[in-house]
């Protein structure tokens, strides 16, 4: 189970990623992060506003520091690769396989304009693929924020503080400790230590304005509400005025629907995601045909393998495929695109070379065409 356990208040829009993961495909690998950092700050600070106001935004990129805090999330969410190695992460090659991408990518060659609007807004497909990937690779805090939001309907930013940090914060080192190694289970329980007196401190303050005004506090704010503000990208919550949030329209109307998807286990999660949460993004998504599916999965194939040039691994071309079918409002689910991989490797095992590799299944070339689903 993963979870993002150090965040910076200020990456509150998950909109910048896309840029991020533009900047970093055309750089490649072997680029430091620091570098992309400074690449994104020099496209935003170039970016015209729709309006002024833009600027005072919740997380807009006002200098380089909030840039590399951006650029660090990205990584922590896979779609950057390492800190000195660049490059991009397994969601970064995903995205930039998609048909969405392509503006950013012509954006940062500078074929084309766009406005900062257009930097921070996220199309349906997009929303999906971010809440897909938030509830991945930082599944305990966002499941129990969107449980909290569901239950609540309403609910201050403190209110949402208070309970990430000191409900569900514990919870989540109590879980990595399980799984870390000695040094690293030294530092959660350090960590979990401390956490476990968060109550006792924040309550010793005499004033709201002192305790605004700690060094805990600011712990508390770079965990909650970037948070909150992803869902509000994601349209599942609304700021209804200053520190205060409510349950979005659309969520308000598909809660049962999300309840029982967030109460499945982790590895059901992507199935189950696909197939209830996406048709809420994007309505009248139907069953794809075979040719479109085979297109799809070709189309990926050749964007994840550079053209055939490296090794794709299995699980990521089955996401990817159901990604690129959902841009054309057709809706596979990764389970139904393995099986539909499956099937087409055993009938045309000439066609579809795979290979086993220490981190899973790895296919390194598909000589299939469209014409070969008749035969």
């Amino acid at each position: 189970m993963d979870v993002i356990v150090e965040t910076h208040g200020e990456v509150c829009r998950l909109g910048y990623l896309r840029a991020i993961t533009a900047i970093a495909a055309s750089l490649g690998e072997g680029t430091t992060l620091e570098y992309i950092a400074a690449m994104l700050h020099s496209l935003v600070q170039s970016t015209p506003l729709v309006d002024q106001s833009e600027e005072k935004l919740t997380g807009f990129i006002r200098n380089p520091v909030t840039a590399r805090n951006y650029v660090t999330l990205a990584r922590d969410l896979g779609f950057v690769g390492g800190e000195r190695t660049g490059g991009l992460g397994t969601w970064g090659r995903i995205y930039m396989a998609m048909k969405s991408s392509a503006k950013f990518s012509a954006y940062v060659r500078g074929d084309v304009k766009l406005s900062h609007r257009d930097l921070i807004s996220l199309n349906p497909v997009e929303k999906f693929l971010m809440l897909y990937v938030v509830l991945q690779r930082d599944h305990l805090m966002t499941k129990r924020l969107l449980e909290f939001a569901i239950e609540r309907g309403e609910f201050t930013r403190n209110e949402a503080m208070i309970f990430l940090m000191e409900e569900v914060y514990p919870e989540v080192l109590r879980t990595l400790m399980s799984s870390a190694g000695k040094r690293r289970r030294a530092e959660l329980m350090q960590k979990l230590e401390e956490a476990q007196r968060f109550r006792e401190l924040r309550e010793s303050f005499g004033r709201k304005s002192e305790w605004i005004r700690s060094p805990l506090y600011a712990k508390y704010r770079h965990v909650a509400p970037p948070r909150l503000e992803w869902l509000v990208d994601l349209d599942l919550l609304s700021k209804v005025r200053r520190g205060r949030y409510a349950v979005s329209e659309l969520l308000r109307n598909n809660s049962s629907i999300f309840r029982k998807v967030l109460g499945f286990p982790p590895s059901s999660l992507p199935d189950q995601l696909f197939a209830n949460i996406a048709p809420v993004y994007l309505k009248y998504v139907k069953s794809p045909p075979r040719g479109m599916s085979l297109q799809a999965l070709l189309t990926a194939f050749r964007q994840l393998s550079r053209d055939g040039r490296e090794p794709v691994n299995v699980k990521t071309l089955e996401v990817a495929t159901s990604f690129l079918l959902l841009e054309n409002n057709l809706l596979m689910t990764p389970k139904e695109a393995h099986e539909f991989l499956n099937g087409l490797s055993l009938i045309h095992s000439d066609k579809i070379f795979m290979t086993p590799m220490e981190d899973g299944l790895y296919i390194t070339r598909i000589a299939l065409r469209e014409t070969d689903l008749t035969t």
